[in-house]
């Protein structure tokens, strides 16, 4: 179910992005510029884990490593500036798997400032990213003696997706073969609601129960800057090729709230509880480097 969600928002905001380009382009600008970057990076997540309660909090069961990246990936960024003050940027990211399951798209405004090579705008972004979440059924086998907590055999893991928007001013700054931006965005951001059960069964009896857990969308203030550098190292016309380097990071407080349902023995017997676990202080940081083009 989430997956099909994302992939809705994706689709609609395509048709948004492309529909906003053409009526640009029917402008006429004086030269349109396109720029195509290959990249290699790391992704950290990082989360306060609460003690448990007796209540399951998703938000401690996030896939974490220590001292080591989450996420190795592949990210590929074309942008287009059909005029000297307007630039839309696409950004596909690839995981492990090599699936272009990540989305960024950006709007930047630059007012153009003739003979100082340091320009201010502002930038507006839309972003989705999946995450792990796994391992979630320990909960239930370290609290639920006497059953057999998950009669699911499997290792707990699925996507989720991580959406959001934001705005904020950004600076650049180009000077011969060497250019810099750097943004400072604040936005919201929640996790795409998602569906989960545990079935278990009373060990030595008939006895079974379930819980179904339905999450609901929770929004969180977010503050996200963010960093990229650039060297040109060949130029040929309109042609230029070179190297940049990124870094980025997100911080926000956060939670995963849900409705949960428990059945006891038949589907009739059901208790239903609204549970809001305490927030979590979450962040992201992701460093990446590659090659460019313009052309």
């Amino acid at each position: 179910m989430s997956s099909t969600r994302s992939l809705f928002v994706f689709f609609q905001l395509l048709l948004l992005f492309a529909g906003t380009s053409g009526i640009l382009a029917q402008q006429r600008p004086e030269k349109e510029k396109f720029y195509f970057s290959l990249n290699f990076g790391g992704r950290y997540i990082n989360r306060d884990s609460l003690a448990n309660t007796e209540d399951l909090d998703f938000m401690n069961y996030l896939y974490k490593q220590e001292n080591a990246a989450e996420y190795g990936f592949i990210s590929l960024n074309f942008r287009m500036a059909p005029t000297q003050k307007i630039e839309f940027s696409a950004t596909a990211v690839l995981l492990s798997d090599l699936s272009p399951n990540q989305l960024n798209l950006d709007i930047r405004y630059k007012p153009v400032i003739k003979g100082n090579p340091i320009g201010w705008g502002l930038i507006g972004s839309f972003f989705i990213y999946p995450q792990y979440l796994e391992n979630y059924n320990s909960f239930h086998i370290v609290r639920d003696t006497g059953f057999t907590a998950d009669l699911n055999p499997n290792f707990r893991q699925i996507s989720i997706y991580d959406l959001g928007i934001a705005a904020g001013p950004t600076m650049n700054y180009q000077y011969r073969r060497f250019f810099a931006e750097i943004s400072f965005r604040t936005g919201l951001c929640g996790f795409i609601p998602f569906n989960e059960r545990i079935s278990q069964k009373k060990t030595d009896a008939n006895l079974r129960r379930e819980y179904d857990y339905e999450t609901r969308f929770s929004p969180a203030v977010f503050f996200m800057p963010e960093a990229e550098l650039g060297f040109r190292l060949t130029s040929g016309g309109r042609l230029n090729f070179g190297i940049t380097l990124k870094a980025g990071g997100m911080w926000s407080k956060r939670a995963i709230n849900y409705t949960r349902k428990t059945y006891n023995w038949t589907p009739e017997n059901v208790i239903i509880s609204d549970i809001s676990p305490d927030k979590h202080w979450y962040s992201k940081a992701e460093i990446q480097g590659g090659f460019y083009i313009t052309f």
